[in-house]
């Protein structure tokens, strides 16, 4: 038989090739095919090292591959078995049991706290390779499909495109955990355009999360519920949506600046959602709502909370009104607690910095009305008024009303 290394080298493998295989201790042979045994089962043990130059493997079982400390689980149907691992093993204490590597029909576990899986498609590969493909595609790092198609009803089936748990265990109080975290990392530059909501996705702009409804499809599909859904599994969250002081440009949250957290087009708003129930649904009454409708920017108003009040000002920063301390009410409306002796109430100001009138103008035939106790009914009116008369205009007819004290009244 010609020694081992004079035969001439393969430039490559087709599957077909004959190989002699030998048992543990020599004593029974078997000849296979290189795509035999490719397709055999393989089940190796963990090398302990993590870079192929120093004996890193990657272990896999037939059909299902397990990858890193995946390989640790024995692939059977059942939850109970007695290799675990260690996310089966950590899993295995809760109420719901080790059910993630049970379901596996692939699996990748770090076994040295680096990135379970790592993928990344490049556009310029896409734009390299459009002669070969016959078109250009987009360049996704991950893609993933959860079909629902079981037309039974009931059902308990469920898709999930993606799924993903964030656990933090006892005792674990100095690092926060993220069920999902999506940098986006813009080495551009300002982008060319400006995103609005009537043009939302703008040359070179680098967003966290896009939810698209349709997938593309131009015919069969429809409106889709909801972009995003808080419920409680069984846990509720403490905060829906959460802005750190430094997430918005424009503002630290401490300084003079604004920034603009959300952003809506007109006749989009927030609706509050009564607890009523109507045709077997709860929920589906609008108890209050907030949106606008201004066409034109400049006709339109800001609300502002300052410190103790409320102000309505245009877009132009000049107060509508308020309720609020005010020293310059000129041609506004100023609704004042009161602090002290003095009275709540309606509050204009005269002289140059003020407005001398206060008017009120109900409809035709409506009339003002005030609910006040009435004294001294039927007593005789005062010769004088104590403190003067009170000037009033209705209708464009001047008039004068006794400023009576309390001892003229009659208490």
């Amino acid at each position: 038989m010609p020694a081992f290394d004079s035969y001439f080298t393969l430039a490559s493998v087709t599957g077909t090739e004959v190989l002699v295989l030998a048992s543990a201790d020599g004593v029974e042979t078997l000849n296979a095919t290189a795509s035999q045994i490719a397709g055999a089962p393989a089940d190796s043990t963990p090398s302990g090292e993590f870079y192929a130059n120093e004996g890193g493997k990657i272990s896999r079982y037939g059909d299902r591959i397990f990858v890193g400390a995946a390989s640790d689980y024995p692939a059977l149907n059942t939850r109970d078995v007695p290799k675990q691992d260690w996310l089966s093993d950590i899993m295995a204490g809760t109420s719901i049991g080790p059910w993630a590597m049970q379901n596996a029909q692939s699996a990748s576990l770090s076994r040295f706290g680096t990135s379970a899986f790592v993928a990344g498609s490049r556009t310029s590969d896409a734009q390299s390779a459009a002669e070969m493909l016959g078109y250009v595609p987009s360049s996704i790092g991950v893609a993933s499909w959860g079909v629902a198609d079981e037309t039974q009803n009931p059902t308990t089936t469920t898709a999930y495109a993606y799924y993903g748990e964030a656990w933090r265990l006892a005792g674990v109080n100095y690092q926060p955990s993220f069920a999902m975290e999506l940098e986006a990392v813009n080495l551009g530059g300002s982008a060319s355009g400006v995103s609005t909501p009537f043009h939302p996705n703008c040359g070179g702009g680098t967003y966290g999360i896009q939810l698209g409804a349709g997938g593309g499809q131009t015919t069969g599909t429809s409106d889709a519920e909801a972009g995003v859904v808080f419920v409680s599994n069984p846990n509720a969250w403490k905060t829906g949506i959460l802005f750190g002081n430094t997430a918005i440009a424009g503002t630290n949250g401490t300084d003079g600046g604004y920034g603009s957290a959300v952003s809506m087009a007109r006749n989009q708003g927030i609706e509050w959602r009564t607890p009523e129930t109507r045709e077997g649904v709860e929920g589906i009454d609008c108890g209050a709502m907030l949106f606008s409708t201004v066409d034109i920017s400049q006709q339109g108003q800001r609300i502002q909370f300052s410190d103790d009040g409320l102000l309505i000002t245009n877009m132009r920063g000049e107060l509508l009104f308020s309720i609020s301390p005010n020293a310059s009410p000129t041609n506004t409306l100023n609704i004042q607690a009161g602090s002290g002796p003095a009275a709540a109430g309606l509050y204009v100001q005269e002289g140059p910095n003020g407005s001398a009138n206060l008017g009120l103008y109900p409809a035709a035939g409506g009339e003002l009305q005030i609910s006040s106790p009435v004294s001294n009914a039927g007593g005789a009116m005062p010769a004088t008024a104590a403190g003067g008369f009170l000037h009033i205009n209705i209708n464009g007819h001047d008039y004068r009303i006794a400023l009576l004290s309390s001892e003229q009244a009659g208490g």
